[in-house]
């Protein structure tokens, strides 16, 4: 079973692991339709670094998951960092874009969606494919 709540308050809610294994699926289609990214803020005093989400698109074309936590934000972006962090270490979202190359804000992405599939459990490859076709 995933793990369903990932942080207080908005974070993110998943009702069940189809919710769970849909939203890998969506994210791992196309990083441009919601950022995956940290930031290392505690190189610049910050208690610590950060993981977010970011949606780019219109919030109805999100699954049920995603879309949620960010109607609730009040706006495009999720402080999730613990998800971040699980993506990264559990899911293949292990290669990333240094956009100003100073190793402060990396865009998580997987190197192939093969690759995040292999992290499913078979029972959910129809939710992650539901949401990889989202």
């Amino acid at each position: 079973m995933a793990q369903l709540d990932w942080g207080n308050g908005i974070g993110l809610h998943f009702k069940n692991d189809k919710e769970y294994y849909e939203t890998l699926g969506f994210l791992a289609k196309n990083p441009s339709l919601v950022s995956v990214y940290t930031h290392k803020n505690d190189r610049s005093g910050a208690w610590a670094g950060q993981g977010k989400l970011h949606n780019h698109i219109d919030k109805g074309m999100l699954p049920a998951g995603l879309r949620r936590s960010f109607v609730a934000s009040g706006d495009d972006r999720l402080s999730v960092t613990d998800y971040v962090r699980n993506l990264v270490h559990n899911h293949a979202f292990n290669d990333f874009r240094d956009p100003t190359g100073n190793l402060y804000t990396l865009y998580r992405f997987p190197k192939s969606v093969g690759n995040v599939r292999l992290t499913v459990p078979q029972k959910h490859y129809a939710d992650f494919d539901a949401g990889y076709n989202w």
